[in-house]
């Protein structure tokens, strides 16, 4: 960490004006309007009231709460998972649970690439999609029998990964502008660790109640609640973005 601090302090820059480079472009479509240029805001008021008088903003910390929940789950108990239903020994199922960060971080790459094609609205239609397909794989794996083989639940698994990235990050910046960005980032987030709780202790409970069946359909139900609030961002910014001719 000390080596990474190092490079930071002598090569990272402080904006693109620092490499001589133009700034970027602040989201039209950013809830301050043409204050989010302006990077200091005048007041705690005016940095707070327009995201949560923001019916979208709510639906992204909706969307984080919903996302961080899965995430968190297969993140704590995909080893348990693979040691006691799958057949993987203790060493085994805790490599192969590599798999579902690994494909998370394949799925964060290439929804950025696509992204950047789809226009301002292509991030919440891609997190749609997304969802809404990986629904299914928490579904299937809540149909597998135990010890019925190891291929098929470690690529299930690994097709969970979607991109949860965009909420923190891309999309906080496209509410926030120059003006409300880390702001924005620090809520979404905020909220959406809320349900790292749920994913330890809860689930641990419908899993004792209810079987890894239960465990698996309940995160389905979860990832197809996120799907329908990323369909309402979709069509939010597709309404706000036809209204301003773009």
């Amino acid at each position: 960490m000390f080596v990474i601090f190092i490079a930071n302090l002598l090569l990272l820059k402080e904006s693109r004006a620092h490499l001589g480079l133009p700034e970027p472009e602040v989201n039209p479509l950013n809830l301050f309007g043409a204050e989010g240029e302006d990077p200091k805001p005048s007041s705690l008021r005016d940095l707070l009231a327009p995201l949560l008088r923001s019916p979208a903003f709510w639906i992204v910390c909706a969307l984080s709460l919903g996302t961080t929940l899965v995430r968190e789950t297969f993140n704590t108990w995909t080893p348990t998972y693979f040691n006691q239903v799958v057949g993987y020994s203790k060493a085994e199922a805790a490599g192969m649970s590599a798999v579902f960060p690994l494909f998370g971080g394949v799925s964060v790459l290439l929804s950025g690439f696509w992204s950047d094609r789809l226009g301002r609205t292509g991030r919440s239609a891609i997190m749609f999609y997304s969802l809404l397909l990986s629904s299914a794989a928490p579904f299937a794996l809540g149909s597998l029998r135990a010890g019925g083989g190891h291929g098929l639940p470690t690529v299930l698994v690994g097709l969970v990964g979607g991109p949860y990235a965009y909420l923190a990050g891309a999309i906080a910046l496209d509410f926030g502008g120059k003006h409300g960005s880390a702001t924005s980032s620090g809520i979404i987030d905020g909220v959406g660790y809320l349900a790292g709780i749920l994913a330890g202790d809860t689930v641990a409970r419908i899993s004792v109640s209810f079987g890894w069946t239960g465990a698996f359909l309940a995160l389905a139900g979860v990832a197809l609640l996120s799907s329908g609030a990323a369909a309402m961002l979709f069509i939010g910014q597709r309404r706000a973005a036809v209204a301003q001719g773009a």
